[in-house]
C-alpha cells in the first residue's frame, strides 16, 4: 500500500490518456511530459497504459508499507528514500515501511512515479488518467491529498538494478518549436515569435496562459473546430493559451500553430512565472524529433548493483 503522508503543488494518477474519444468532447487528459511517464514505467516493466504518478513541484512524502520497486523521472526534485538520494531513470527496490520523499526542487517541474505492476486502480473510459473535476468519482477526478492510500501489485524483483540513460533529454532550453499557422499574418507570427512569454499564474493542466506584450488578435470571428494539446490559442486580449492534456476539445479563437508533440515534454518542466519563447519549425524536422525520443524507449537497459540492499 502506498500512502500519502504529504503532498506537493499536485500529485496525480496519469497514463497515456483516453484515445479516441475528443469527438465525444472528452479530453485526453494523460501525462503532460509523456515520455518521462513512458520511461519511467518502462524501467519497471510497466505498460504505459498504466498509470504513474504525477508529482508537480517538491514537498511529498509517500509511504510504502509493502515490497515494491520504483522509478521516477522527469523532474529532479530531490528524492530520497529513507534518507537516502536516489537518482532518476533507475528501477529500485523499496522495502516494507519505507517512505520517499521530495525534498528540493533542482530542475523541471513534474517526476513520474512509477511502481512494478501498477497501481489497482479501476480504469474510466479506457483510462487510469485522473481528469481533475471529471463527472466520476474518485481519485481518476480528483488530486491525490493526504491520506490517501494505492494498493500496487507483486513486482518482479529481477527488474531491480535497471537504469537506462536518459540525461539526453533537455528540459532546459526555453525554445518551444512549433508548426506556425500559414493562414495567419506573418507580422502577428513574427511578434509572436520575437518574445519571451511568462507563464501566469492562472495556468493548470488545460492550458498555459502565457503574459506579455499583446497581440493584435484578428478581428474577425472564428467558427468552433477541433483542437488538440499543443494549440496555441490567440484570445481577444492577445494573450496566447497554449493547450495541454486537460484542455477542451474544441475552440474559437485564432490558432497560432501548434507545438510539436517533441516539445510538450519541455512545456510539462515549466511551472508558472518561469518563461517560454516559441520558434518555427517544419514538418520533417518535427517528425525526426520526435522518432529521435521513441528511439529512447527502445534504448538497452544497463545493469547497475543495488545499493539499498538484495531483494528479500
Amino acid at each position: 500500500m502506498l500512502t500519502i503522508r504529504q503532498t506537493s503543488m499536485l500529485i496525480s494518477l496519469q497514463d497515456t490518456g483516453r484515445a479516441g474519444l475528443r469527438h465525444w468532447g472528452v479530453p485526453a487528459s494523460g501525462a503532460l511530459d509523456w515520455l518521462a511517464h513512458s520511461l519511467a514505467s518502462r524501467l519497471v516493466g510497466n505498460a504505459a497504459e498504466l498509470a504513474s504518478l504525477e508529482i508537480t513541484g517538491p514537498g511529498a512524502r509517500l509511504h510504502f508499507s509493502e515490497l515494491t520497486i520504483i522509478s521516477l523521472v522527469g523532474a529532479d526534485l530531490g528524492a530520497e528514500l529513507d534518507g537516502q538520494p536516489i537518482a532518476l531513470g533507475r528501477a529500485w527496490l523499496v522495502r516494507p515501511n519505507s517512505e520517499l520523499s521530495f525534498n528540493q526542487r533542482r530542475h523541471g517541474a513534474r517526476c513520474y512515479l512509477a511502481v512494478a505492476g501498477g497501481f489497482n486502480i479501476t480504469p474510466q473510459l479506457g483510462s487510469q488518467s485522473c481528469l481533475l473535476g471529471a463527472p466520476w468519482s474518485g481519485y481518476l477526478a480528483q488530486p491525490l491529498r493526504i491520506g490517501d492510500q494505492l494498493s500496487y501489485n507483486q513486482p518482479d524483483l529481477s527488474i531491480a538494478g535497471r537504469s537506462l540513460d536518459t540525461t539526453s533529454i533537455d528540459s532546459s532550453q526555453s525554445l518551444i518549436r512549433y508548426l506556425p499557422n500559414r493562414r495567419l499574418a506573418n507580422k502577428i507570427q513574427r511578434q509572436f515569435q520575437a518574445q519571451t512569454w511568462c507563464i501566469s499564474s492562472k495556468s493548470n493542466r488545460m492550458g498555459y496562459r502565457c503574459a506579455g506584450q499583446a497581440l493584435a488578435a484578428p478581428a474577425k470571428p472564428v467558427r468552433s473546430f477541433g483542437v488538440v494539446p499543443g494549440t496555441i490559442q490567440l484570445p481577444p486580449d492577445g494573450q496566447p493559451i497554449v493547450l495541454l492534456a486537460d484542455a477542451q476539445t474544441t475552440g474559437g479563437y485564432p490558432v497560432l500553430g501548434v507545438v510539436i508533440r517533441a516539445d510538450l515534454p519541455k512545456l510539462a518542466q515549466r511551472l508558472p512565472s518561469e518563461y517560454l519563447q516559441f520558434q518555427p519549425i517544419g514538418l520533417t524536422l518535427a517528425e525526426r524529433a520526435f522518432a529521435e525520443q521513441l528511439n529512447l524507449l527502445k534504448a538497452n537497459f544497463e545493469l547497475e548493483p543495488l545499493i539499498l540492499g538484495t531483494p528479500i
